[in-house]
């Protein structure tokens, strides 16, 4: 089942699905930054609050793409053949 009925018309969705999908990008991002600092780091307190919000940002990765897959049925179907 997807959400394309809640779209008036097909190019709607490929907005909603372009913006989602940048928003994807820029959680990625955020996640491999955060990896990053937690790396060069050596004090446990900013250790542990960041990666509370790394594995924050990878709960977002997760609902963005609930989303996509949704709103895009060739995207679902991908997920779907790799068991996802």
């Amino acid at each position: 089942m997807t959400y394309e009925s809640e779209y008036e018309n097909e190019e709607d969705v490929d907005v909603v699905l372009e913006m989602l999908r940048e928003d994807l990008i820029g959680e990625l991002q955020a996640i491999n930054q955060y990896q990053e600092h937690i790396d060069s780091l050596d004090d446990e307190e900013s250790i542990k609050v960041l990666e509370h919000i790394r594995d924050d940002e990878k709960e977002h990765v997760a609902e963005l793409t609930k989303l996509i897959q949704k709103l895009d049925p060739i995207q679902a179907e991908m997920f779907k053949r790799e068991g996802l």
